[in-house]
C-alpha cells in the first residue's frame, strides 16, 4: 500500500499545482481563458491548489491529519460544485463546473483511499 500513498500524493500535488498556477496566472492577467469567470471562484481554487499541496506532503509522509484536510478538500469541492451546478448554474461556464466535477470525483478517490489505508494500519 506504500506505492499506492505515493501516486496519490503525487496525484494531489499535481491537481493543486495545476489549480493554483492555472488561477494565479489568470489573476494576474497572464492568460486569459477565453469564457467569462469569477474571480472569487479564482481564488478559491488557488487557495484549494495550495492546500492540495500541502495535503499531499501529508500524504506522502502517511501522517495522521491526511485523512482530514483530504475529507475537508473534498466536502468543500463538492459544496463548490452543487452551488456551480445550482446558484450560478446560468452564469457559470461549463469549464469551470467540469474542473470542478473532477477535482470532486479525484478528492473524493483519494480520501476514500487514504481511509481504507489508514484502517489498514
Amino acid at each position: 500500500m506504500k506505492i499506492v500513498t505515493k501516486i496519490i500524493a503525487v496525484l494531489a500535488s499535481i491537481i493543486g499545482t495545476m489549480a493554483a498556477i492555472t488561477g494565479s496566472r489568470i489573476l494576474l492577467g497572464m492568460f486569459n481563458p477565453g469564457y467569462e469567470y469569477f474571480t472569487t471562484l479564482i481564488g478559491y481554487n488557488i487557495i484549494m491548489g495550495l492546500i492540495s499541496l500541502f495535503a499531499g506532503v501529508l500524504i506522502w509522509k502517511r501522517n495522521s491529519k491526511a485523512l482530514l484536510v483530504a475529507s475537508f478538500i473534498t466536502v468543500a469541492h463538492i459544496i463548490v460544485f452543487l452551488l456551480l451546478k445550482t446558484i450560478f448554474s446560468d452564469i457559470i461556464s461549463d469549464h469551470s463546473v467540469n474542473a470542478m466535477t473532477f477535482r470532486s470525483v479525484a478528492w473524493m478517490i483519494f480520501t476514500v483511499a487514504i481511509w481504507k489505508i489508514n484502517s489498514q494500519k
